[in-house]
């Protein structure tokens, strides 16, 4: 696998809370606004890309924290989730070129197709795994179309609308990119179709390589270019003894 020239990193917004063990609230602290504002300014003045805020039911919502934090900071980019099935295309556009144009051009995408299917149907989201995956490709078509400045109406089977539009344009030009995870073929197959930059989690660097290579091989026969990005958890203390003690804890 070849080794881009220049590797950009992201920090994370723990919207959920915080604490010095991983999966444990033991020494945890509240994810409160003072907290969150913290650690943007700090990844702000540290020259991070950007950082990635998490969605779910467990999490304060993203986009509001981002529209709070984007004037707070100067170069920071913010990492939202779009869900396809809970927002519409054409209101996730809207959004994304609000935030955009407010943030002066400092969103970006984190395209999420599935999560637990008990919060999926918390959320009114009762597709199963692979129709989840068809209706987010008929949703970024609407969506990324209608972000450029195109006037829709697509007839899906899962997305249907008339004479979808935005009628400002995000500042990112053609829209913010889009990033997005998962392993299945049937995520492969989507994402490589639709994103800009595809997602692992940490795992043993030889099952990474192979996922990073299945994507660009289907991103190569689409006739796209993805870019690829690893998500980790860092587990840091003082001693390299005493970081695999709390790698330890977190375990159990």
């Amino acid at each position: 696998m070849n080794v881009p020239d220049e590797i950009t990193a992201l920090w994370f917004l723990p919207t959920f809370g915080d604490g010095r063990y991983l999966g444990s609230p033991d020494s945890a602290r509240a994810g409160d606004f003072p907290y969150l504002k913290q650690i943007a300014l700090a990844a702000d003045s540290l020259g991070f890309e950007g950082v990635l805020i998490p969605t779910g039911r467990s999490c304060e919502d993203s986009w509001l924290v981002a529209s709070a934090l984007a004037p707070m900071t100067e170069r920071l980019k913010f990492l939202v989730a779009v869900r396809p099935g809970v927002l519409s295309p054409t209101q996730a556009a809207r959004m994304t070129a609000t935030l955009d144009r407010l943030s002066g051009g400092r969103v970006l995408i984190n395209v999420v197709s599935g999560g637990d299917p008990q919060e999926n149907r918390g959320d009114g989201l009762f597709w199963p795994h692979g129709e989840r995956y068809r209706a987010a490709e008929e949703f970024l078509n609407v969506y990324k179309r209608v972000l450029v400045g195109e006037a829709v109406t697509f007839p899906g089977e899962y997305i249907k609308v008339e004479d979808a539009r935005v009628s400002f344009p995000p500042v990112q030009q053609p829209h913010p990119p889009l990033y997005f995870g998962g392993s299945s073929d049937a995520a492969h197959d989507v994402g490589a179709r639709t994103i800009d930059k595809y997602l692992s989690w940490g795992e043993p660097p030889q099952a990474v390589a192979a996922k990073f290579a299945d994507f660009r091989e289907r991103a190569d026969k689409a006739g796209r270019k993805v870019t690829l990005g690893v998500r980790l958890h860092v587990i840091v203390r003082e001693t390299t003894h005493a970081a695999w003690f709390a790698a330890g804890r977190a375990r159990r």
